[in-house]
């Protein structure tokens, strides 16, 4: 009868993995295999520090790591054809090239659009996705001012406003109200700063400082401003007291990759030495004055300084906040 033969079928291979073995420390090892860009962790015995370094070529290092208690990862971002690689100590240590993930590239890019108009307009934007982040600021609170007849008044530093983002639907006919800064006005506690609203988020804007009315007494700074459906939000600061010397405090970051930085309350107006302002990138507060006018806040979303006199009668006037903003990351 006739004979037939099945050759059999070659398994697919589940190795990831690549082992180099230095058997004496302090020597360099080499090894000639072609990693493609990705992810690697790289092992030993935990008590061995491994230095290793990945080649294109003879002399094109691609990047190199140093293993901490037997591992270190490292993103191989080019292919390499060549390893080397030595042991402080130790001898036979199996040195282990494990690819752990298969590299990604960004292909991510956008549009930073900036709302700055004080009040109520429309957004327009638009994208092929039709999408966007936004982050919205409420408007920073002004400075407190200090009154005449008496010495050693301090005024509390404006609040900041809110801050807040999420993710969006661009329609092209969006509705924004961007808040005004607060002002400060002579003989009376600074004022708030506004709302600001978009696509059912509301960034509050931050409080005005207190009136410095009382010779050596603490005057409190202006609360921050609160934020309402946001998926991700930071309330506002309040403003450094006034006769505290206490300075300003700025809002925790969020969605650095839309705008980098943080916006800031007013420092407090103080005897002899004001609290300073806080916060940059988005806004930063003023400084509290000490017999002197306060300074105003800066950017957005930012605190006024609080007045402050010293050993005089004289009035100061508090320092104004500045506006919210709205920053649309369209994609």
């Amino acid at each position: 009868m006739a004979i037939s033969k099945i050759n059999p079928v070659a398994a697919a291979s589940s190795i990831n993995a690549n082992a180099i073995t230095a058997t004496s420390a302090d020597t360099m090892y080499e090894a000639s295999v072609t990693l493609d860009p990705a992810i690697y962790t790289i092992t030993c015995a935990s008590a061995t520090i491994t230095n290793i370094q990945f080649f294109s070529n003879v002399n094109t290092l691609v990047t190199s790591a140093v293993t901490v208690s037997g591992i270190v990862s490292i993103n191989l971002a080019s292919t390499a054809d060549r390893v080397r690689l030595w042991t402080d100590t130790g001898s036979n240590v199996v040195v282990t090239i494990t690819k752990t993930a298969s590299a990604m590239s960004n292909v991510f890019s956008g549009t930073l659009d900036t709302v700055t108009t004080v009040g109520a307009s429309t957004y327009t934007g638009t994208s092929t996705s039709g999408y966007g982040y936004a982050v919205l600021v409420g408007g920073g609170g002004a400075g407190g001012s200090v009154t005449s007849g008496g010495d050693d008044r301090s005024a509390g530093g404006g609040g900041s406003g809110g801050v807040g983002g999420k993710f969006v639907t661009l329609t092209g006919s969006m509705a924004v109200t961007i808040g005004a800064g607060g002002t400060g006005t002579a003989g009376q506690a600074g004022g708030a700063g506004g709302n600001s609203t978009f696509d059912g988020m509301t960034a509050g804007g931050g409080g005005g400082g207190a009136l410095g009315d009382t010779n050596g007494a603490i005057k409190a700074g202006g609360a921050g401003g609160t934020v309402t459906g946001a998926d991700i939000s930071s309330t506002g600061r309040a403003g450094g007291q006034g006769n505290t010397e206490t300075n300003g405090s700025a809002t925790t970051e969020i969605y650095s990759f839309v705008k980098t930085g943080t916006t800031g309350s007013g420092g407090g107006g103080g005897y002899n030495n004001p609290g300073t302002g806080s916060g940059s990138g988005i806004g930063t507060g003023g400084n509290g004055g000490s017999a002197s006018n306060p300074t105003a806040a800066t950017g957005y979303g930012a605190g006024g300084g609080g007045a402050g006199n010293r050993q005089t009668s004289s009035a100061y006037t508090g320092a104004n906040g500045t506006q919210g903003v709205l920053y649309v990351l369209r994609f």
